[in-house]
């Protein structure tokens, strides 16, 4: 994240932590990505653990060391493939400009965008594999609680710390703002991101003036 008059960036703590709580990693996190390439590409019923653990250079002995049965790897799988919303929505959040409401709505609106779809504006890939599995529905719910809770815990309080909150029951609009904007990209795939930012600003009551606030980092570090 990055200030006004200040070009050093500065990671949150609760971003970073988020972020290494809720990713595999070493060869049990090697397995869930090669498992999910697969999944992507072929589908869950014709990928094979046998496939997995070639795919990741492993034997199929550790393997099952790490996931005792293609279900247990599937959970694993849909974990991931869930932190990607809400990593994106962390992610913005370490990279904006404190105080620029407008700019880094916009900066939202696109990375709420390709979270969403690829670089062809097609649905991702995991998409086919959660239709396969019939838990979309149940999925996006997930993914929309946990980006919610992200939001709340991250941005909210430093909006609030500077601007008057004109809305009530906060994350409940949060959710009705992201799953409308979900649905919205599928009636209107070439809506332009300015007016989804405006959609979200009117929606939530933004203020939209861009503000300097230089003593944020002192009042952050006390």
């Amino acid at each position: 994240m990055t200030y006004p008059n200040d070009e050093t960036p500065i990671v949150p703590v609760v971003a970073r932590q988020y972020r290494d709580a809720h990713r595999e990693t070493g060869t049990k996190g090697t397995l869930v990505q090669t498992a999910r390439a697969l999944f992507e590409s072929q589908g869950v019923a014709s990928t094979t653990l046998a496939a997995v653990a070639r795919g990741a250079h492993v034997s199929r002995t550790l393997l099952y060391y790490y996931f005792s049965s293609k279900d247990e790897l599937v959970e694993a799988v849909l974990n991931d493939c869930a932190e990607d919303f809400v990593d994106s929505i962390s992610l913005w959040n370490e990279s904006r400009v404190f105080g620029h409401t407008p700019q880094e709505l916009a900066n939202f609106s696109r990375t709420l965008r390709r979270t969403l779809y690829g670089a062809d504006g097609t649905e991702r890939p995991i998409v086919r594999v959660l239709d396969e599995l019939g838990c979309r529905d149940e999925f996006m719910t997930r993914v929309l609680r946990e980006a919610v809770s992200c939001i709340s815990d991250q941005v909210v309080s430093e909006y609030a710390a500077y601007h008057s909150i004109e809305i009530s029951l906060v994350p409940e609009m949060f959710c009705v703002v992201l799953a409308g904007i979900a649905r919205l990209y599928k009636v209107k795939p070439d809506i332009s991101d300015e007016d989804v930012s405006a959609i979200i600003a009117q929606t939530l009551r933004l203020d939209m003036r861009v503000i300097n606030v230089p003593e944020w980092r002192e009042s952050r570090d006390d």
